[in-house]
């Protein structure tokens, strides 16, 4: 099957993550989390603007109360413009909070999980919290590797998480009043032979999209964690993707130019291939996703 994907801004992200779409400002938001960048691609102009330099942002929300919800290396934020942000939440237990990828729920919550990687691979293992309106948190998993995409169902009974390091997309059940999780089971277990699993989104039909670092593609899973297709792109560190557009049949996919080098690539990976990444990406589809909720904080 042919796709039409077109590169829609030329902004060579170091590392491109979290798109995330803004119905009411028809504009797309991602960042660079590696150069501290948040950008803003409107469709009624076409242009590209940077909203927000300096602070590291990996995870983007929107928010019900204005502004958006940034997560990164120094916490959950509040953020209504440039160097105007209010911290919900840095630490917990007397750890800090290093955040990747975000979710609001149906009530406004926000899941996030945190990380802790150098440059001799996983310090320690990440867990996945759950923040609250008010600003409490608790942690609904622990031990993870690298965390990474988050999603949910069209009912909203099964969460979707990823575990890039592990090549683990896990499901849970959520009980929606309180936000918990149970009944982790592995979705899908990535291949050695693909690239890692990072970001994803899910689409109307329950079907879950993954991008895949190193891998050059977005991969859509049935249900049941079978593949359904396969969408090839032209960068191989596929970072992230999220349905937008005014009819949500519109597939932004970001990338990373910064090669990340590693253990975790598949047999033959190039490090230093011409084609690593950093553009964002539109796939025009016949399929429609889904809005994502706001937060509440």
């Amino acid at each position: 099957m042919a796709y039409h994907i077109e590169q829609v801004a030329n902004t060579n992200d170091k590392c491109g993550e979290a798109p995330t779409w803004d119905a009411a400002n028809n504009r797309v938001l991602w960042v660079d989390n590696e150069s501290s960048f948040v950008h803003a691609l409107s469709l009624d102009t076409g242009q590209v603007t940077r909203i927000s330099t300096g602070l590291m942002v990996s995870g983007v929300a929107l928010n019900t109360k204005g502004g958006y919800v940034f997560a990164g290396a120094t916490g959950l934020h509040v953020w209504r413009g440039q160097d105007d942000y209010r911290t919900v939440i840095s630490e917990f237990a007397g750890e800090s909070l290093y955040f990747n990828d975000i979710l609001a729920d149906p009530s406004g919550r926000v899941y996030a999980g945190t990380l802790y990687w150098g440059g001799n691979g996983m310090e320690k293992f990440g867990k996945l919290y759950l923040v609250k309106p008010d600003g409490s948190a608790e942690i609904v998993d622990e031990g993870i590797e690298l965390s990474n995409g988050l999603g949910f169902s069209p009912e909203n009974r099964t969460l979707y998480y990823t575990d890039s390091s592990a090549r683990r997309i896990y499901a849970y059940d959520v009980d929606t009043a309180s936000g918990r999780l149970s009944n982790r089971r592995v979705f899908v277990q990535v291949p050695s032979d693909e690239g890692l699993p990072d970001g994803l989104t899910v689409d109307a039909e329950g079907f879950v999209w993954s991008a895949q670092w190193y891998g050059g593609q977005v991969v859509r899973y049935d249900p049941q964690g079978k593949v359904e297709r396969r969408i090839a792109m032209p960068m191989m560190q596929v970072s992230s993707c999220l349905f937008g557009g005014p009819n949500l049949t519109d597939l932004y996919v970001t990338t990373a130019a910064n090669s990340w080098e590693g253990p975790y690539a598949p047999p033959g990976y190039n490090f230093k291939a011409a084609n690593i990444g950093g553009p964002l990406y539109r796939v025009r589809l016949d399929i429609q996703g889904k809005p994502d909720y706001a937060a509440d904080l």
